[in-house]
Formats: C-alpha cells, structure tokens, sequence
C-alpha cells in the first residue's frame, strides 16, 4: 500500500470516528445532556495546550496523545502531512458552531507558514481538539469523501 493511500485510509478512519462521536453526542437514546460534553473552560483550555505542545514536541501517536489521563485525541484534517508547529500561541476563546472554540496562532514548518486557526474542544473521555473546519464538516455532514465522490463523478461526466 503506498503512502499517500496509507494517509487517505487513516483519514477516512478519523472521520468515521469523528461521526462517531458526534451520533454518540447528538443521538444518545440515555438521559445524558449535550451539556456534559462541553468541558469546563479551564479543562478545555488546557487540553488544548497539552495537545499543541504535544504536537509542537512531535508526540502524538497518530491522532492519540500519549500518556494523558482523560485521554486527548486532536483531529485536523486540513494539517500537511509531516508539518511540524515551531510555535504556538492560544488567542483566546473564539466565536465558532461550538461552545469551547479557541483561536490560536500558528507558526508551521515543512512547508513554513504562519496562519491563525480556530480549534473545538468537546468531549469526556477521550477529550476531542478538533480544527474547526472539520468540525463544521461533521456538524453538516459535509465530508471530504462526499466532496471528491461529487468531482469524481463530474470529472466523469466531462
């Protein structure tokens, strides 16, 4: 299997868990409330520290974040494969579809770039750091798979 379908498969994976999760948060047929996903600030907060700097420090396992108790699983899709973060900088709560967004400057490596991104922190256990734009393609269901099925078949029709 070459890599670039290893990358594609490993993808598909995380948006299935991701789907996952959120039928799992939106759909539960128990008493639980959406509310109880939602961290406290200061939890969210943290969480998103530990998961940057794990990236900054190139630990993370996959998507997993070793050796955090709950467990931190960070999920962006939109990432370079193999692009490391130089440097971080958490901006502060941000508005976003969800009640723990963070804005957060971002200094990359491999390719070099400096942008501002926005992350969603939800969950219990595992805790989810989510870029908001895959968020939002959960949120509507509007996956990368649907959208390349979708030029497929107009590529075909051309």
């Amino acid at each position: 299997m070459g890599r670039s379908m290893a990358i594609s498969l490993a993808k598909g994976w995380r948006q299935a868990l991701l789907c996952g999760l959120v039928a799992l948060c939106g759909c539960s047929r128990s008493a639980r409330s959406g509310e109880e996903f939602i961290p406290p600030v200061e939890q969210a907060r943290a969480t998103l520290e530990t998961a940057l700097q794990s990236w900054r420090e190139q630990r993370l396992a996959g998507d997993a974040i070793p050796g955090t108790s709950p467990a931190i699983v960070m999920s962006d899709t939109i990432r370079k494969p193999g692009q490391r973060l130089e440097r971080y900088e958490i901006l502060g709560e941000a508005p976003g579809d969800a009640p723990r967004c963070y804005a957060v400057r971002l200094i990359l490596a491999n390719p070099r770039e400096e942008l501002t991104a926005r992350y969603v922190v939800i969950g219990i256990d595992p805790l989810w750091v989510i870029r908001h734009e895959d968020y939002e393609m959960l949120e509507h269901w509007d996956h990368a798979m649907m959208l390349k099925n979708k030029e497929k078949q107009a590529a075909a029709k051309n």
